[in-house]
């Protein structure tokens, strides 16, 4: 008995332990689905006492709105707010002007539709999420109100009502009970970036990685930039002091993306010395970069400005040691170790500001870093394709619909088209909308199961508030906890939604079983009909697509050969990443095309940059030769990213190497154009789309395109 005894009581041990990690490790998370609920009960009891038509818009609102954080509610609800409002007007409009033409309704309504469509993918965040809602309120509110034109303006008033209600409630909760604020996670996300980049930069050959391992930490910063200006953008909400953080915010991502660039650089100029045979050279310059890469690992911040004044001595006296023990009769060793000095010393630099800003974000200092220049708006870049696409979906998938509604004169058809409409405007900027409209159709199918079971079984014996919280409570926790987790977040909105719309949720008990089919089928028609119009008019993963993101991607080289200097640097570098942002989120280097877009996105970083870095030192130049080679050298790079060739890469490397003829006694120009040459003969297989042989340049008859030799 006493070791059954001692069994049992050790098993519930282990129980115990194992329940409390598993809370500790989900407590955020029940802690979100516990507001959840909260706020939805909430917003259902207040629409039942200011008697509200349908109380479930306001659940739904507070379902879409309440977010982990305090700041993100906040603002997710102010744009919520505007995007309702906006859609509310151009309800009433169109249905006033277009009452008696139901043709021409539609038309217009495609026309709107696919302009809200296109602006959310072309803005970022919430600002994208508010061109979604003042699409597809024109089916919530601009529907009904064209076919009660005398009520349209109530029909109007009671939606916009609704979802205040729920704005309020989601706001409420999300401030007073347990608040999780923004610039918590902010914070935190600063300083693992930083941590993680300081063991990114530090080139330990005992614990090196490979290059595709590389590559994709690469691509993990460039996500950590997008999320970090999402969450900036968002902070502004949270305090009075929002305004202030953001603004930092904004200083330490562009600083990180300048170190991160010539950080990238100096790895490539690194791995080209190795593979060039130079070690000697390569050793040299290894030396003072671990002694950088140190610095910034130090507590004290100290040492790392004093390793960057450090730098032009230290490297001086290498300098003259390689110089007399180099046997190269073409001075390329000197000429590389002159090109990484340069990188060096710019990487030390960056690396000081960059420092500077992390303490002062980090230590939540009440002002701005000194020193440093604002940098100019994070620029978001979206290929134009996917914006005609998306809004050509969302307005055929609506005409689609209300053409079947019309024909059939189905009593739920409306449904199929307010689900029709808000699946394609919802998911249009998503990294991989396919995937989650399915997953959003499974918990559709649920959430209608839910909502019949809801209102069959339970609400039926409910007879007061408290009983119909708990019949409700439930499946508005499933649905919830669905939400909380990445891989199954579209089904937990599609039960939630659904589920909200079906579960005959009112101030008066009232359960037709053949209006819940008729609507759940409509509901579930609207969704398979955005299903299939994803299915056919969705490029955002094919190869087509990928050659276009290519061709943007070399634009950005071509607007750094072209733009005005001011502010350039900020957009070329912001602009490259946002690019890459669906990218980055879906791919993981896996296939050959993948590969070709971090190849495209790594030369664009090296050459742009420099070309921006070269176009600002030539401002100091005063002799018009030393100008005019090195303009003619800018032109034929930008002609080459414009459409790459053998013959334009040919004519690209003589520019250079004219430059470089004339630039002698001027080391940081020379830094740049030689890493634009080294850049482009590295990679010559995509410059060059079809053989990568080339005769002899004429400056260099020795030279061989392929090799460089």
């Amino acid at each position: 008995m006493s070791e059954t005894a001692s069994s049992r009581q050790s098993w519930l041990h282990h129980l115990a332990q194992a329940g409390v990690i598993w809370v500790e490790s989900h407590g955020q998370d029940l802690l979100h689905v516990s507001k959840i609920l909260l706020a939805t009960l909430l917003a259902l009891g207040l629409s039942l006492v200011f008697d509200l038509a349908k109380p479930g818009t306001a659940m739904v609102t507070v379902i879409i709105v309440l977010q982990p954080r305090s700041g993100l509610v906040l603002a997710k609800g102010f744009y919520r707010f505007i995007g309702t409002s906006v859609g509310v007007v151009v309800s009433i409009i169109l249905a006033a002007s277009f009452t008696q033409q139901p043709i021409l309704f539609l038309a217009a309504g495609a026309c709107w539709l696919a302009f809200c469509t296109a602006g959310s993918t072309i803005f970022r965040n919430f600002q994208s999420y508010a061109f979604v809602l003042a699409g597809y309120t024109l089916v919530i509110v601009g529907l009904p109100a064209a076919l009660q034109p005398a009520q349209a303006f109530d029909i109007a008033m009671t939606r916009l009502s609704e979802v205040m209600l729920g704005l309020l409630c989601a706001g409420v909760v999300s401030d007073v009970l347990f608040p999780q604020h923004l610039s918590d996670v902010l914070l935190l996300t600063v300083r693992k970036r930083f941590a993680d980049f300081k063991k990114f930069i530090a080139l330990d050959d005992s614990a090196a990685v490979s290059r595709p391992a590389r590559e994709r930490l690469v691509l993990r910063f460039i996500g950590e930039v997008i999320s970090l200006e999402a969450l900036r953008t968002s902070s502004v909400f949270e305090s009075a002091a929002g305004h202030l953080q953001s603004l930092q915010l904004r200083q330490l991502n562009n600083a990180f993306m300048t170190a991160s660039t010539t950080f990238h650089s100096l790895d490539q100029l690194f791995g080209r010395l190795q593979a060039g045979g130079k070690r000697s050279t390569l050793d040299a310059l290894m030396m003072e970069y671990r002694a950088i890469a140190r610095a910034l690992s130090s507590e004290d911040r100290t040492q790392l400005k004093q390793a960057r004044n450090g730098v032009p001595g230290r490297l001086a006296a290498l300098r003259r040691g390689l110089a007399a023990s180099s046997l190269d009769s073409d001075g390329s060793h000197l000429l590389d170790f002159d090109s990484a000095t340069e990188l060096l010393a710019r990487f030390a630099d960056e690396l000081v500001i960059y420092a500077r800003i992390h303490a002062v974000v980090i230590q939540a200092e009440m002002h701005m870093a000194d020193d440093v220049q604002l940098p100019a708006h994070y620029v978001a870049r979206t290929d134009p394709t996917l914006i005609v696409t998306s809004a050509l979906r969302a307005a055929i998938g609506f005409i689609l619909s209300a053409w079947f509604w019309i024909q059939t004169g189905w009593v739920s058809g409306t449904d199929a088209v307010v689900m029709a409409t808000v699946v394609s405007a919802l998911f249009a900027a998503a990294p991989s909308p396919i995937k989650v409209v399915r997953q959003f159709m499974i918990g559709g199918a649920l959430g209608g199961f839910f909502g019949f079971l809801s209102a069959y079984y339970l609400q039926s014996q409910a007879e007061n508030f408290t009983m119909l919280c708990i019949a409700l409570a439930p499946f508005i926790l499933i649905g919830a906890w669905l939400t909380t987790t990445r891989k199954y977040a579209g089904i937990g909105t599609g039960i939630l939604l659904f589920f909200f719309s079906y579960a005959s949720i009112g101030s008066n008990y009232q359960f037709d079983m053949l209006e819940l089919l008729n609507g759940m089928a409509g509901g579930l028609f609207g969704v398979a009909i955005a299903s299939v119009m994803y299915q056919i008019i969705d490029p955002s993963d094919s190869r087509w697509i990928k050659r276009r993101l290519a061709r943007a991607l070399r634009n950005q080289v071509v607007e750094a050969c072209g733009r005005p200097l001011p502010g350039l640097a900020g957009r070329f570098e912001s602009g490259t990443r946002d690019l890459l942002s669906r990218f980055a989120i879906t791919h993981s280097l896996d296939n050959e095309d993948d590969r070709a877009i971090m190849t495209w996105l790594l030369s664009v970083l090296e050459i742009g940059r420099a070309v921006i870095q070269l176009r600002q030192e030539t401002l100091s130049i005063a002799e018009p030769q030393v100008h005019a080679r090195i303009d003619d050298a800018i032109r034929s790079i930008a002609r080459l990213f414009a459409r790459p060739s053998q013959g334009r890469l040919r004519l690209a490397l003589d520019g250079v190497l004219a430059a470089i003829a004339v630039c002698g006694d001027m080391p940081a120009v020379l830094a740049n154009l030689h890493l634009m040459r080294g850049a482009m003969l590295e990679r010559v297989t995509v410059l060059t789309p079809a053989a990568t042989t080339a005769p002899p340049s004429p400056l260099n008859p020795a030279t061989n395109i392929t090799t460089g030799k």
